[in-house]
């Protein structure tokens, strides 16, 4: 997956009409599902209004009082991509109650560093790395948000919804996400390449969720060859409905969480997002399959507490690591079984640079260039191979990349998708770049 970070603007919506607070507004009295006012004009109810506002929900996202198994969650949901919303799923974390503190994450987890991004609608921006401390001394004055991966000391105060502990779930998850902001924040629309579980420790978000189905009327941006994400460039405070009536006829879902609660948001689906008062949030995302595998379901203790710690994550990040590698893809499908597929579709025994190079062309190359390997696609390439290559032998048998490890594929990983935010060498780890 490439990553497809939502960039958030400080627009607090209450009801239907036109207009805004402070960006550090705290309240969160919100109605929501906003109220639709009839248009007193012969313009479309809902024109100029935020997203929402132009046509009456369907109803809430099922809710369930907690967590279905593995199986059930398959089965009713995961399956068929049918978004769910769980009440009070992670009340026995610690963070719910710990996080609830800036001293308490400060003292705790203060030396460790996140990536910060400001409250507006630059999405050629890219975001910037700083510590924990540094971004809660001055968040609460400026406009930042955090959006980055949970860092490895502080999965251990989160908790794994039974969903997710046995089967092809948990074999797949990918990373989790930390979010924290302060003041009323809303996202653009749009879906994600993953399955996610958005979990709330504090304050209060609202989902707006549409099916992927209705992607043609909702203005989308031209999604990058092979990545999983997109956006709408509808204008989420203000949908001109005489330049895009079809709007109105798009239906909806929706939801609220409060702290404890989680919800899932399935691969593909759309959803705009709104916070409230002092925000944090983990999200826990994970590659999408065609089947499951619960093999191992009738003997794992899925009613076991289980922290997020004690359950493997192919990207993570602990203090001192050069990158905070988040929205990558998943290696082992996309790197591993791609290579090894593509060796028993040549019948080959060895992964050579011409072979290689047939990949590179299949995936990296862009559906905007004439397909042909060009002079810098060939340092690439040279560069990624040798990578592989640990034995420089000029080839890759098939056990040699079968028992590869996982860290030499996310180096390559890096290559064709470069990391989301700055980069440090040792000696830059005390530093605090700027926004």
């Amino acid at each position: 997956m490439l990553l497809s970070t939502i960039l958030l603007a400080h627009t607090f919506i209450s009801v239907c009409f036109l207009g805004t607070t402070t960006s550090k507004d705290m309240r969160m009295d919100v109605v929501f599902p906003p109220v639709v006012e009839p248009s007193d004009s012969a313009l479309p109810d809902g024109h100029l209004l935020p997203l929402g506002c132009q046509r009456e929900p369907d109803g809430p996202v099922k809710e369930y009082a907690e967590p279905l198994t593995p199986i059930e969650f398959w089965n009713l949901h995961a399956k068929d991509y049918v978004p769910l919303v769980y009440r009070q799923a992670i009340t026995k974390a610690p963070a719910v109650t710990n996080w609830q503190n800036d001293e308490y994450i400060r003292e705790k987890y203060g030396d460790l560093d996140v990536l910060v991004e400001k409250k507006n609608e630059d999405r050629g921006a890219r975001p910037t790395r700083m510590t924990l401390s540094n971004f809660l001394d001055n968040y609460q004055l400026e406009d930042w948000y955090v959006v980055s991966l949970l860092p490895d000391p502080m999965r251990a105060e989160m908790q794994v919804p039974r969903s997710l502990l046995c089967g092809t779930f948990k074999k797949s998850i990918l990373e989790s996400n930390l979010w924290l902001s302060a003041g009323g924040t809303t996202s653009l629309l749009h879906y994600d390449a993953d399955h996610n579980l958005h979990c709330l420790i504090s304050g209060r978000k609202d989902f707006i969720m549409i099916d992927s189905k209705y992607d043609d009327q909702l203005v989308m941006a031209d999604k990058r060859q092979y990545s999983g994400s997109s956006f709408s460039h509808l204008d989420m405070d203000r949908i001109d409905l005489l330049a895009y009536p079809q709007v109105s006829d798009v239906p909806w879902t929706w939801a609220t969480l409060l702290p404890g609660d989680c919800i899932f948001i399935p691969s593909g689906y759309f959803h705009q997002v709104r916070s409230y008062g002092r925000s944090v949030a983990a999200t826990i995302m994970w590659d999408t399959v065609k089947k499951f595998n619960d093999s191992d379901c009738a003997t794992a203790d899925i009613d076991t507490y289980t922290a997020l710690s004690d359950v493997q994550l192919q990207w993570t990040y602990k203090k001192g690591d050069k990158s905070i590698d988040m929205g990558f893809f998943n290696v082992e499908i996309e790197l591993r079984e791609a290579l090894l597929n593509l060796m028993a579709q040549r019948n080959s025994t060895k992964l050579t640079k011409e072979l290689f190079t047939i990949f590179y062309e299949q995936v990296v190359v862009d559906e905007d260039e004439d397909g042909d390997i060009t002079e810098g696609h060939m340092k690439v390439i040279n560069k990624m191979f040798g990578i592989l290559d640990k034995s420089k032998t000029g080839y890759l048998m098939r056990q040699e990349l079968e028992s590869l490890d996982i860290e030499v594929l996310k180096d390559v990983a890096r290559i064709i998708d470069e990391p989301h935010g700055p980069v440090r060498e040792n000696d830059d780890v005390n530093k605090r770049d700027e926004l």
